[in-house]
């Protein structure tokens, strides 16, 4: 008689899983590191308050100009206008917050040859590049951007739905995925033209484009900042979804855009990666 043979194996962690728990622990390592200097300067987090809170005020009461000659700017009122602004703000912090210090030294890591350090460790390049810093302080412009959007649909008198709340977080990751694209893809250029240092002040420039619905703008201007260079994704979408004035359907859109955004852009760092000669030349 003949016995079958059982084993109480267990079946190996998939590579990918693997992968993301060993990313995860680099993450927090990164940010552990970080969050430790930053609590030596506490003042900043007074200055960040301050300085949002200036910004905020500024920005609302120049869409209040804008208002005092039209009832609507491209078909928005004025709390919807004032709702993206605060979207408008919570995306920006996030760019100072991770992409400008991380990102934003992609430049200099070329000229110098410290992109040979971070090739060196068995950690992905992009990955490094991109989440190694964290200004702390900055999230108070998150806080307090999405505060002016709740703020702004509630003396505007409409609260959305679950679905509409749903839309615009979709919407809303969708959008710092299309900035973090957009920046990184900037950057990237630095392996071809090292002196590329004004790329950050053009992504300023393209991104204040956003400070205002895409429907304010002429037809050829709107074309340019939907489907060329998808600021309109950033700001409008999220802030039109929260208000009801783009569908729940515009969010899937939004992610789509956004996984093809990341997906170029992960196309150019490769290529970037192998035109890099390191400092040696």
């Amino acid at each position: 008689m003949r016995v079958e043979a059982t084993t109480s194996r267990q079946p190996p962690s998939p590579r990918g899983v693997s992968r993301l728990r060993r990313l995860a622990a680099v993450l927090r390592a990164f940010w552990a590191v970080n969050l430790a200097e930053e609590l030596q300067y506490r003042a900043n987090l007074l200055a960040s308050v301050v300085g949002t809170g200036f910004w905020l005020g500024t920005a609302v009461l120049t869409a209040a100009v804008f208002f005092r000659q039209t009832p609507a700017l491209g078909g928005w009122s004025f709390w919807q206008v004032v709702a993206l602004l605060g979207v408008f703000n919570a995306v920006a912090g996030v760019v100072e917050a991770v992409l400008r210090p991380n990102v934003g030294r992609i430049v200099e890591h070329v000229r110098r040859g410290t992109m040979d350090l971070i090739l060196s460790k068995p950690v992905d390049a992009q990955f490094q590049v991109t989440f190694r810093r964290i200004v702390i302080w900055r999230g108070v412009d998150i806080v307090l951007g999405l505060g002016l959007t709740a703020a702004a649909l509630v003396i505007g008198g409409r609260w959305p739905g679950i679905v509409e709340v749903v839309a615009f977080v979709v919407a809303l990751a969708a959008a710092v995925a299309i900035a973090y694209a957009i920046w990184l893809g900037l950057m990237s250029l630095a392996f071809w033209f090292v002196a590329v240092e004004n790329l950050s002040i053009l992504f300023d420039a393209l991104y204040e484009s956003a400070r205002f619905p895409v429907t304010a703008y002429p037809g050829a201007i709107r074309f340019v900042l939907t489907y060329l260079v998808p600021m309109a994704w950033i700001t409008t979408v999220p802030a039109g979804a929260l208000t009801g004035r783009v569908g729940p359907g515009f969010a899937l859109v939004s992610a789509l855009v956004a996984a093809a955004a990341l997906a170029l852009t992960r196309l150019l760092w490769r290529v970037a990666l192998r035109r890099y000669t390191s400092a040696g030349g």
